[in-house]
């Protein structure tokens, strides 16, 4: 077997032994809520280091591609992944009742076991891609755009098409945005290179005015399709948890509009670190705490 197929063979192996240790209806109802919900962040956050480290190599610093700290932000990322799997398996599993049958074919267990199948493909990649031996970005996209569809189907109950859809832009979006930040963090600011720095924000700037257009569009369109129409969203539960998840984007946008405006006034002179790190730390803060309500808003009723 080949080195970089030994992360694949992990997760596989670990989601068995996890998913054998379960036991229908072995669980407390409430242990149950707390472990779906713990799956589901961890598995918003895996997603969200994965594809944005991805999408910063991709967009914004394509030299930084054999750097070890974006190469351990995005294996973190996958790993959280790979674990929100069999954790959602072992609470599907545990919740069901004991003359209760878990179709593994149907939702939610069905997109977490495919989740685990295309972590074991994205780590044989990763492996190659972080080593540089591997070039094409075919794969890569396939990966990204299949992890989120596994993200905003492993649920229950019914789910529209173009509610997916907008679900899915919606989350590879934040991704692209939230886990950019931490790779810019991650990998740039330390270094305290001005340079450097003052290249990759800019390029970066871009990246997440492109994120926040597709966030505006597409989270407004679900939150009408889940909700039913306008009155039925202002008047919801899901409409207030919606709005203390758009307080925290709103900070999220004052941060970044602070640090554009910021390097925008320094014009051609190098930004100092220490002051750019301040802005992507409250910028990540804020979308940490939106990230965490995110997750939540799969609970909260129409």
């Amino acid at each position: 077997m080949r080195l970089r197929w030994l992360p694949s063979a992990a997760i596989v192996g670990a989601t068995i032994a996890m998913v054998a240790a379960a036991r229908p209806g072995s669980a407390r109802p409430g242990s149950v809520v707390l472990l779906t919900d713990a799956a589901r962040v961890t598995g918003y956050a895996g997603v969200t280091l994965f594809v944005g480290t991805l999408a910063f190599w991709w967009l914004v610093w394509p030299s930084g591609r054999g750097d070890r700290s974006l190469t351990r932000l995005a294996w973190l990322g996958l790993l959280l992944v790979a674990v929100s799997a069999p954790a959602g398996l072992v609470a599907t599993l545990a919740g069901a009742g004991p003359e209760s049958a878990v179709h593994l074919l149907e939702r939610p267990a069905a997109p977490l076991i495919a989740r685990i199948v295309i972590c074991a493909v994205a780590a044989a990649w990763l492996a190659s891609y972080a080593r540089q031996s591997a070039t094409g970005l075919a794969v890569g996209a396939v990966v990204v755009f299949s992890l989120a569809l596994t993200i905003v189907t492993a649920r229950p109950g019914e789910v529209q098409v173009p509610a997916i859809a907008l679900a899915e832009l919606h989350v590879i979006a934040a991704a692209g945005w939230v886990g950019g930040l931490a790779a810019l963090a991650a990998a740039l600011i330390p270094r305290r290179d001005p340079g450097v720095l003052h290249a990759t924000v800019g390029s970066f700037s871009w990246l997440s005015m492109a994120c926040v257009g597709t966030l505006a569009v597409t989270g407004t369109a679900h939150a009408l399709i889940h909700a039913g129409g306008l009155a039925p969203l202002m008047t919801s539960a899901y409409g207030a948890a919606l709005l203390a998840k758009l307080t925290a984007v709103a900070g999220m946008l004052g941060a970044a509009t602070g640090s554009h405006e910021y390097v925008r006034r320094l014009r051609s002179a190098a930004p100092p670190p220490q002051v750019i790190g301040l802005f992507v730390g409250a910028e990540f803060a804020f979308g940490a705490v939106a990230l965490v309500l995110t997750a939540g808003l799969v609970r909260v009723p129409g």
